[in-house]
């Protein structure tokens, strides 16, 4: 017949007690104490023992329960085979006892032996740091020294250092752009030691380690996460080409000299391309096929002068490229057959003069975001300039210009065969006239206009 609820409760109540009191003293015989002090082992031994005995007494009281509490007889008189087999459990008894004595030191050995392991650990650690720290200090004192080659050196021994401590990485690396930062030839302070003789192969050996670190357009190497800064250096003939860049990337102040700059197929991905009161002089400066991946690019206070820049082919994703307060004379700005998806290239506040921004074959794809346009002109005097919009393909967006002054401007742009995609809004021409893709409101009509 099958028991009943009550029948298993009044048969097991016992042995889960005994488990419970059991899971309690072992939670409580198994706190962490500290590593430098672990107690004195009678207390392990002891805590071990109560185990034992809460085992044994509740074993015990559930067969007694089982059994229906039975009276022990009076006066029993033992055989000696009985005796024998009485001895043997009281020496499995003992032994049992000897065995929780012997599981309480080997317990408290395994933990004396994890607590050694973790200063052995620390002590390692510490080691490591001071060599890093030694490395380190030796390694800055060559980039100080005064002959050529010993820079060299201390270039290369710095990037090692970089690649070995990774926690100070950055700290190595700063140390890097930091000496770019050095004035050299006739910028010399007095005390300072002179850089002028092989300065040019050292300032090669760090942009050489950085290129080799910085993997390429379609891996990112082991510095491709780290900030670069390059605050007010002045670059010659720069070469930033093929490679990734995922930290933050500084040319405020820079200056950017000599024929040729480039930038053509660099990867930036979710970070900021920084050129604030940035100057570029070069006759070209190429982001041809470059690829802005949910990156922001500032060109705040920069000034483009008879200079060519060059973002033909580029891939433009989910961020913006500001031109704010931006002078541009004798510039060019192409953006031909790019492809701004769900961005904004965006001139606010900015001076054009006899410059052509070039937006020719442009594929725009803002359907993510339907209130911003691709192009934003925003509180920009355009003169004796011309602005290209032909052979745009596009899609549920618009081009804006927005209080705006254009002077003898040319607009050139393909007549819309489905809607005006060109907006005016509180735009002053002199000498100029839109194209008649141009919406209805151009001299000051109704109508939202982004932010």
């Amino acid at each position: 017949m099958p028991a009943t609820a009550r029948e298993l409760f009044d048969a097991y109540w016992p042995a889960a007690a005994a488990l419970l009191g059991l899971l309690a003293l072992w939670r409580l015989t198994n706190r962490r104490e500290p590593s430098h002090h672990q107690g004195p082992v009678w207390r392990s031994v002891v805590a071990w023992f109560a185990i034992a005995l809460v085992i044994a007494a509740g074993t015990g009281a559930g067969l007694l329960w089982v059994f229906g509490w039975p009276a022990l007889p009076r006066g029993v008189s033992f055989t000696a085979t009985e005796v024998l087999d009485l001895l043997k459990i009281a020496l499995a008894v003992v032994a049992g006892f000897g065995g929780v004595v012997a599981l309480a030191v080997n317990y408290r050995r395994q933990r004396v032996t994890e607590a050694a392991h973790v200063l052995t650990l620390d002590q390692e650690q510490r080691e490591r740091t001071k060599l890093f720290n030694e490395r380190f200090s030796a390694t800055s004192a060559q980039l100080g020294h005064e002959q050529a080659a010993v820079r060299v050196a201390g270039v290369y021994a710095m990037a090692g250092l970089a690649d070995d401590w990774v926690a100070q990485r950055q700290t190595c690396l700063d140390v890097l752009c930091s000496y770019l930062r050095l004035p050299r030839d006739d910028e010399e302070q007095e005390g300072e030691v002179p850089r002028g003789k092989g300065e040019r192969e050292v300032v090669a050996a760090i942009f050489r380690v950085l290129r080799a670190r910085l993997g390429n357009p379609h891996t990112p190497g082991p510095w491709s996460d780290l900030d670069f800064d390059f605050t007010g250096i002045e670059f010659r003939e720069a070469d930033f080409s093929e490679i990734t860049f995922q930290g933050r990337v500084v040319f405020d102040g820079a200056v950017f000299t000599g024929p040729h700059t480039s930038f053509e197929r660099t990867v930036f991905r979710n970070t900021t391309l920084s050129c604030h009161g940035t100057v570029f002089t070069s006759a070209e400066v190429s982001f041809r096929d470059v690829l802005l991946d949910q990156a922001t690019v500032e060109f705040v206070g920069a000034e483009f002068t008879k200079t060519s820049v060059d973002f033909t082919g580029s891939e433009i994703r989910g961020r913006t490229v500001y031109f704010f307060r931006t002078a541009l004379t004798g510039a060019k700005i192409t953006f031909r057959s790019g492809e701004v998806a769900g961005a904004t290239v965006r001139f606010e506040r900015s001076m054009v003069t006899d410059s052509e921004l070039d937006f020719s074959d442009l594929r725009p794809d803002m359907a993510r975001k339907r209130s911003f346009g691709f192009l934003v002109v925003d509180g920009t005097a355009v003169t004796r300039s011309r602005i290209d919009l032909r052979g745009i393909f596009v899609y549920e967006t618009n081009a804006w210009f927005l209080d705006s002054t254009f002077t003898e401007v040319v607009v050139l742009a393909d007549e819309s065969v489905d809607r005006p995609w060109l907006r005016a809004r509180r735009v002053k021409l002199v000498g100029t006239t839109l194209p008649a893709v141009a919406g209805a409101a151009a001299s000051g009509g109704s109508g939202d206009a982004p932010q």
